[in-house]
């Protein structure tokens, strides 16, 4: 991957094309910045890093079709698992990582990307929450201790947050060689969990499948280096409703909760039409 981005990055600036005529921009607050003449088809790119998440209680709600059970478990708790200290020692894949694939509109400070999240979410083990409904014929509504032989659920191989985002960009300092951007993103998908899922004492880890969507938001910004290579560290606030989880037999789990995300992304710009940038930076002034 480095060779890559490194022969992508000789490439580019040994074919880059003469100067454009310099022409009087201004930018959101008024000071004097620089930007490229953006390249007739727009801009690609691609990045990839890791994340951090924060989750709101959930209560969880597991549903027999045959009627055995039918009950709620109020307020439960959920930790992630970044295994950022591991980045160096296992697969990149192993971490909670996070890639996306966009593309910035030509001459505009718009685009679209496709978004994705690994995000591990892990039920914490022995937590005394309200208990509500039926559990084969008997009837509940009282306080209870949860541990791992009642339920235990994590989606460790991945919540897996699946977005389709609008972005917008709005520029705050830019050099020839150095540009920073303010970035925002709104967007909705869907989650694609593998959960591991403990119910009475049976314990079955299941295939991926389509078990829900997702809504968020996410800012932050985005610095550019070498007009080609960026670093991107932003904040992220997504609502997931899993609607079906699978569980044991024919047993299936629901639950909702919010997620604070914390996220920083490595990647390259990869210009389109004639295959380099066009033009030079040009002046506000």
């Amino acid at each position: 991957m480095i060779r890559l981005i490194f022969t992508l990055l000789v490439f580019s600036i040994a074919t880059e094309g003469n100067s454009q005529e310099e022409s009087n921009l201004r930018d959101y607050f008024g000071v004097k910045q620089q930007r490229p003449i953006n390249d007739k088809k727009g801009t690609y790119y691609i990045s990839f890093g890791y994340n951090k998440n924060w989750y709101s209680k959930s209560d969880i709600h597991v549903h027999d079709p045959n009627g055995k059970f039918d009950f709620i478990l109020h307020d439960m708790r959920a930790y992630d698992r970044p295994q950022v200290q591991d980045i160096f020692r296992v697969a990149i894949s192993i971490p909670q990582y996070s890639y996306r694939m966009g593309y910035w509109l030509p001459g505009s400070m718009f685009g679209v990307e496709i978004n994705f999240d690994h995000s591990k979410y892990i039920l914490y083990n022995y937590q005394t929450v309200k208990l509500t409904g039926q559990i084969y014929g008997t009837t509940y509504d009282q306080d209870t201790l949860v541990s791992h032989h009642f339920l235990a659920m994590e989606h460790t191989d991945g919540a897996n947050f699946l977005m389709f985002n609008f972005m917008g960009r709005i520029p705050l300092w830019q050099k020839p060689l150095l540009s920073v951007f303010a970035v925002g993103k709104v967007g909705a998908g869907i989650v694609v969990p593998r959960s591991d899922v403990t119910l009475f004492g049976e314990r079955v880890n299941h295939n991926f499948h389509v078990a829900g969507e997702v809504y968020g938001i996410e800012a932050g910004i985005r610095t550019v280096f070498l007009k080609y290579l960026f670093l991107e560290t932003t904040g992220k606030g997504v609502f997931c409703n899993f609607r079906n989880v699978f569980a044991t037999g024919d047993a299936m789990i629901s639950h909702k909760f919010w997620d604070g995300m914390a996220l920083v992304t490595a990647g390259f710009n990869i210009p389109m039409g004639n295959g380099k940038m066009r033009g030079k930076y040009i002046s506000n002034e």
